[in-house]
């Protein structure tokens, strides 16, 4: 395989720096950490190259100045979009279309940045390029899991359900980035296909028992738009959806509900995104955990089964970085599939599950006559 020159915006941030790590670590690409603040970058790539030996360069940049970032990616074989500015991504995929190089992002599956690149959509294939976005664990694995379990049954249901908990007192983000993050919480969108449409409610939420030690939890329905593409390629399914646990009695039913009504008033904005975050830190727990299981139903021979696919690790970061990482990984290393797709629907699922599971990711699966 020809080495690929990667450009990762976010380069030093949580997740950019864990994927640029596992990157680095094949030996295959030439990496460029790219950042608003050059020397955070510069450390980064300095700390990962001395750990791996690897190519790593630090570069300035900003994802939202387009002139900046045409000098910034020129060479580039790919962009991978790791910051927490969702707002960005039309900017950052409309450079990636101008200079012709593929588009990869790690950013939560908003309305809006699916509206603007799905208005390049045209030209993205008219170019031949990959663009990919929802990339990480969630968004990027549900509709991974779904199709692996739907190599070998007929699937008719497929919830998937998913815990995970940070240690929020041992991270930092910046005012716009925490900002960005209380705003795609207020724009969830709590939808569930079920009997074959989908209904949108904020009580779609279930009990589910994720098994030892995390016992059983609430969860509340998150739309991401992998899932809602997947019933057009799997037309016997009638119930799909994905539910994510909350960050606990305090913040859930507290803390969260008065930040957002208080991020509706542009002054309040600043005090309540800083109040959320003090909370995270105060009042969520320390242990971090990642626990996703599709709980599916279906057929296989005519007989019907039960199966299910349990993806976990310790540490809600790392899985988001590697799962991005095995994403890029068939981007740059096997046939080319020019389009614009979520990873979860980009992605073959055996190859993805095997990367997942040679980086370290405890993958589970079972299948029984019901």
């Amino acid at each position: 395989m020809a080495r690929a020159t990667i450009a990762i915006l976010g380069g030093a941030g949580n997740t950019g720096r864990r994927l640029a790590r596992l990157l680095a670590r094949t030996g295959d690409y030439d990496l460029r950490l790219m950042g608003r603040t050059k020397a955070s970058v510069d450390d980064a790539a300095a700390r990962i190259a001395a750990e791996t030996g690897a190519t790593l360069v630090g570069v300035r940049a900003d994802s939202s100045d387009r002139a900046g970032l045409l000098a910034a990616l020129s060479g580039a074989d790919l962009v991978v979009s790791a910051t927490s500015s969702t707002g960005d991504a039309s900017v950052v995929a409309s450079v990636a279309l101008t200079l012709g190089i593929d588009y990869f992002d790690t950013h939560l599956s908003s309305a809006a940045k699916w509206r603007a690149l799905r208005a390049i959509e045209p030209d993205v294939l008219r170019h031949g390029l990959q663009f990919v976005s929802d990339g990480g664990f969630h968004p990027g694995l549900p509709a991974a899991m779904i199709r692996h379990l739907a190599s070998a049954v007929d699937l008719t249901h497929a919830p998937v359900y998913a815990s995970f908990n940070v240690d929020w007192s041992r991270l930092s983000f910046g005012p716009g980035a925490a900002e960005d993050f209380v705003s795609e919480l207020r724009e969830m969108d709590p939808s569930v296909f079920v009997e074959k449409r989908w209904m949108r409610s904020w009580r779609n939420a279930r009990d589910f028992d994720f098994g030892s030690p995390l016992g059983r939890r609430q969860t509340i329905a998150m739309g991401i738009e992998e899932l809602r593409c997947l019933p057009d390629r799997l037309p016997q399914l009638t119930e799909t959806g994905f539910y994510i646990g909350g960050f606990g009695l305090v913040i859930d039913y507290a803390v969260l509900p008065a930040t957002m009504l208080a991020a509706l008033l542009p002054p309040l904005r600043p005090l309540a995104v800083a109040g959320f975050f003090a909370a995270l830190k105060r009042w969520t727990r320390r242990e971090e955990w990642v626990v996703l299981v599709c709980d599916g139903r279906g057929v296989h021979k005519g007989k019907p089964m039960t199966v299910r696919l349990r993806v976990s690790h310790d540490d809600p970061y790392e899985l988001t970085a590697i799962a991005a990482a095995a994403c890029v990984r068939e981007m740059t290393g096997g046939a080319r599939r020019p389009g614009l797709l979520p990873q979860g629907l980009y992605v073959d699922p055996a190859v993805f599950f095997g990367h997942l599971k040679a980086m370290g990711v405890e993958i589970d699966e079972s299948t029984e006559l019901v």
